[in-house]
């Protein structure tokens, strides 16, 4: 392991935490993480690191997002240990390099400085969207770092997405009652094509059951739906295999959504991947978005709604 540290960062505690899990590893220093992230690198960089700090570390999420009042994307860590073909990670940065920074101090005390804007709304706060945090979080600790934080706050939520069954953290901790574990779950079929790395189904529900046996709250996202050949008998049996193995009744939230692009987002992955076929399954819309078209959307939604219309918010645009 190859890992780029910032000088000044030597000495943070994270830093030291992540450092001891990387014993063997090569360290080059940097004065700043830039120099080496904002450079186009396309030799293989799944054994570098960078160890860094932010001065900002919350971005605006999209009007679209699914929660009301305000929400915000955390900004600790850039680029993922997985590698799903769709995700838009894989333009929006010159190169692949995974990003820890550690100063988790200031990133709470930016979130502090949001919230207390406006006491009388509820901040929602997304910390997986750049990373998956869960997958990581033997390293980072983040969950131990941030969880016990946001479960101080009155008026402040934190979804962790994930792909991973990396619980074991998690299940030392007190359950949360302002935090959200929010699992992506796909067929089989999509899993094995195009999110390489990723956990299997199967450990992803059995890290649900524990989590739930446990009285986490626990969220499931069916997401990105895609439109793949034979994809309405291959989503059927996939909901009727998990049907039998959740208890969705004890599923805080369940919601669906589909591939969808800015115009300019799927120039790029068109660019970076032009081979990948369900990228030509979808349609340019007057919206400036690319998606599913309509009737493939629909479909979905009446599947949905068929054998989940008790449990499921779907949206379908």
């Amino acid at each position: 392991m190859l890992i780029y540290i910032e000088k000044e960062q030597l000495s943070n505690e994270i830093t030291q935490n992540i450092l001891s899990k990387y014993r063997e590893s090569e360290l080059l220093f940097i004065d700043n993480y830039k120099n080496i992230f904002d450079k186009n690198i396309y030799w293989n960089t799944e054994k570098c690191l960078i160890i860094a700090w932010t001065k900002s570390s919350l971005l605006n999420a999209p009007i679209w997002y699914w929660h009301k009042w305000r929400w915000f994307f955390i900004k600790n860590s850039l680029n993922c240990v997985y590698d799903c073909s769709y995700c838009f990670l894989k333009w929006a940065f010159k190169n692949e390099f995974l990003t820890f920074f550690v100063n988790y101090e200031h990133i709470k005390s930016e979130i502090l400085n949001e919230i207390s804007k406006n006491q009388c709304k509820t901040y929602w706060f997304y910390s997986s969207d750049y990373s998956d945090n869960l997958a990581t979080d033997n390293v980072t600790n983040f969950t131990s770092e941030f969880i016990p934080f946001f479960d101080k706050l009155k008026n402040a939520k934190m979804e962790i997405r994930t792909k991973s069954s990396n619980i074991w953290n998690l299940l030392k901790l007190k359950p949360s009652k302002n935090t959200e574990i929010a699992f992506s779950l796909n067929p089989k079929e999509i899993i094995k094509s195009y999110e390489n790395l990723t956990t299997d189904l199967d450990k992803r529900i059995e890290s649900i059951n524990k989590l739930i046996e446990s009285w986490w709250q626990i969220w499931i996202r069916f997401m990105p739906l895609l439109e793949i050949e034979n994809y309405q008998e291959i989503y059927r049996n996939f909901l009727e295999y998990i049907i039998k193995r959740i208890d969705f009744w004890k599923i805080y939230s369940v919601f669906i959504w589909w591939l969808m692009y800015t115009y300019d987002d799927y120039n790029k992955i068109l660019q970076k991947q032009p081979y990948l076929d369900i990228l030509y399954t979808l349609q340019k819309n007057k919206d400036w978005f690319y998606r599913e078209n309509i009737v493939v959307r629909e479909r979905f939604y009446n599947l949905f709604w068929e054998l989940l219309w008790e449990k499921c918010n779907i949206c379908l645009d």
